[in-house]
């Protein structure tokens, strides 16, 4: 998230709740429409939304696509926002280069998907 974006916090706890979705070791289509609900419901912009993925679910949550730990069924949204928090103020923050490899998430099927069905749902009748 750029720094001069201003974003209502109580806006980005569904915005994470849904984006961690993505990261689940289940069948995280079948959670495809609520994620896409909730984000479409978002006053974020998709690209608020897709910097969001990125640069702060992604960094969080890709670890739990490594885990053998059985299926989970969501993130605790509080560790979730506290975990986002401390990578935002981290003063080793800007010297992560290799952030901008996080972006490859853009690209995976489920969040195309995912991307537009909210297309869809904020497109008017």
């Amino acid at each position: 998230m750029a720094s001069h974006e201003r974003i209502d916090p109580a806006a980005l706890r569904p915005v994470w709740d849904a984006l961690s979705s993505l990261f689940l070791d289940t069948d995280i289509s079948l959670l495809r429409d609520w994620r896409a609900r909730q984000l479409a419901a978002s006053p974020l912009t998709l690209p608020q939304i897709e910097r969001i993925l990125v640069n702060d679910v992604y960094p969080i949550c890709r670890w739990n696509l490594f885990q053998v730990a059985g299926e989970w069924a969501a993130f605790d949204l509080d560790w979730l926002e506290r975990a986002i928090h401390r990578r935002r103020s981290s003063s080793l923050r800007r010297l992560r280069i290799f952030d901008v490899f996080n972006s490859r998430i853009l690209n995976w099927p489920e969040w195309q998907a995912t991307k537009t069905a909210i297309v869809v749902l904020r497109t008017p009748p």
